[in-house]
């Protein structure tokens, strides 16, 4: 038998929408606890010329499967309004998380990590590595890394190996001193004083070889693999 309801709307009680809300909630959260089993999500962040990139890459390179996503690749136009100007060098401030558009980065990397995990038929866990020398600036990016590891260095160092790069702005005379170092001592300090942040991120020092620094980040996968 048929039945035809012949009728505008239909009055539908608060307990029952009350239910179909708690049902939505545990859906979602049951597609978030998906996607953490399906993923492991490292994130890679530190000095300039502190080996991040070289170490990032290293996994990539070693993990089969892997992703990996570059900050870097997220920097907005050279004549975008929303750049910040240091008139003292004629220059603009590449060292802020505003001349990055996380908007974007953070969108392309829900992409992937939704992509995948709808790939029901693959099991394997899989591996998203995140590298970006202000990578921990962005909370919602942060929150999705299961490790975090942060490259130190000292200004000596990070002048020796800055200094021979070419950069596309090029950097200006006096840029590394009053831009590029005071932005990364505010990014470390940034960290150290949120306790909560502070204590899921491994600190490294970037001076190592990058062989010592892949053989410790590379155990840690593995273990979170096993």
């Amino acid at each position: 038998m048929i039945v035809m309801i012949s009728a505008r709307y239909i009055r539908i009680p608060h307990r029952v929408l009350s239910a179909l809300s708690t049902a939505v909630n545990l859906s979602t959260f049951g597609a978030l606890k998906m996607t953490s089993k399906q993923w492991i999500v490292i994130g890679v962040s530190g000095a300039t010329c502190s080996g991040k990139s070289t170490l990032a890459s290293k996994i990539h390179e070693n993990f089969r499967g892997s992703v990996m996503v570059r900050q870097d690749d997220y920097f907005l136009p050279a004549d975008d309004p929303r750049h910040v100007r240091v008139e003292e060098l004629n220059h603009m401030n590449w060292e802020l998380v505003t001349s990055l558009d996380m908007q974007r980065m953070h969108a392309d990397v829900a992409k992937i990590l939704e992509s995948r995990w709808r790939n029901a038929a693959d099991s394997r866990r899989k591996i998203l590595i995140l590298d970006g020398f202000l990578l921990f600036k962005h909370k919602a990016i942060t929150d999705l890394c299961d490790r975090k590891y942060f490259l130190t260095l000292t200004k000596e160092q990070c002048w020796e190996r800055r200094k021979d790069r070419t950069y596309e702005p090029p950097d200006v005379p006096g840029y590394f001193d009053k831009v590029v170092w005071p932005e990364y001592v505010k990014y470390q300090n940034e960290i150290a004083r949120n306790n909560e942040l502070c204590e899921t991120v491994t600190f490294i020092d970037g001076s190592k070889h990058i062989e010592d620094m892949y053989e410790m980040v590379s155990t840690e996968i593995g273990q979170l693999l096993s």
